[in-house]
């Protein structure tokens, strides 16, 4: 026997089951005021719970203009940082009655832009977009940021942008970060201490290299653009950088995410080096794996949790027009574990 199609109950057909109007139902089943006796309504509810009713969200979104879903997009949803992240936001909107539409873009600008398109499209009330702003926006960029502020769609991001007032920001001190990280290797007699950085053109990189110079400075310490070496933030990248970085004499490294700090740990035992013996090392993200590696990694903290719990009430504070929302700029903590030691002489 061929399964038999089950299709949505409707308004009109718990209606038609109770021999009353379609209107009248609609009223009641969405808790609006009208004038029914209770039996009356009693009798409605009892049959449209029966018949398994449920409301048709996007038919009432689309009168109300009020979906109740918030549509979020990451560079990489399999990074430890942006999961943490998606996690918490997708916790907060679901506290406050909404749902989250993920979309995850690799190294796609385009993709990003298809998924604002995409999003926009099934009637999303905000968008937070948690890629790494650039310090001059790409065109898609743009694109992406006028195509929501046409659509009256508010937007967050987590670093600053200046396109429109419905983009809210939630803001990290990634300066403060990279001071952290290599003061905290100078601190422990390294001097020559590699930095192996984001992509240079990244509001982000920008910051935590200028973190690393006055760390530098105060310590009275040159800085020597030979010991930077520009990664991808992905683990690959940290693998390449180790060669390059030991070739200029390097005792001590800060990677600008954790993901790098990865691949140097998977090359160093490529090149017979131990880790903190041979090479002491700072990441940065303080990703959850950083305490269950063979040797712990001491990590700038970036919280994914807090960051994105924030840029979830932000975009609810957005859509809500509540304009005295007050942001913070989320101090950066230095976790030190056994991946970093004193130079020994």
């Amino acid at each position: 026997m061929k399964g038999r199609i089950s299709l949505r109950v409707t308004i009109k057909d718990v209606a038609r089951a109770c021999g009353i109007s379609a209107a009248t139902v609609s009223l009641v089943l969405n808790d609006r005021e009208c004038r029914v006796s209770e039996a009356t309504r009693a009798k409605i509810l009892k049959t449209a719970a029966e018949m398994n009713y449920r409301p048709n969200h996007l038919a009432v979104g689309l009168v109300t203009k009020k979906t109740k879903t918030i549509g979020l997009i990451v560079p990489d949803v399999g990074n430890f940082h942006f999961a943490e992240m998606s996690k918490a936001i997708e916790q907060e909107c679901r506290n406050n009655g909404y749902i989250v539409i993920l979309g995850s873009y690799g190294k796609s600008d385009e993709q990003a832009f298809a998924y604002f398109k995409e999003f926009i499209d099934k009637g999303v009330e905000g968008i937070i977009f948690a890629k790494p702003m650039l310090v001059e926006l790409s065109e898609t960029d743009r694109q992406c940021f006028s195509l929501a502020e046409s659509a009256n769609v508010p937007v967050v991001t987590f670093e600053p942008v200046a396109v429109s007032a419905k983009v809210g920001v939630v803001s990290y001190d990634y300066e403060a970060g990279g001071y952290l990280a290599t003061k905290h290797l100078i601190d422990l007699g390294h001097r020559r201490i590699g930095c192996l950085t984001g992509p240079g053109n990244m509001i982000s990189s920008i910051a935590r290299t200028e973190g690393y110079k006055k760390a530098l400075a105060e310590a009275d310490l040159p800085f020597d653009p030979s010991l930077l070496y520009e990664g991808d933030f992905a683990v690959q990248s940290g693998a390449e950088a180790l060669p390059h970085l030991l070739g200029q004499g390097v005792t001590a490294l800060f990677t600008f995410n954790d993901m790098m700090a990865l691949g140097v740990y998977k090359a160093a035992r490529q090149y017979k080096l131990k880790i903190p013996t041979d090479l002491s090392i700072v990441g940065f993200d303080d990703t959850f794996l950083n305490e269950i590696l063979e040797v712990p990694l001491t990590s700038v903290t970036h919280p994914a949790d807090c960051l994105g719990e924030e840029s979830a009430k932000r975009m609810l504070s957005l859509i809500n027009g509540d304009s005295s929302y007050e942001g913070n700029l989320f101090p950066p903590t230095l976790m030190v574990r056994a991946s970093s030691v004193r130079l020994s002489h």
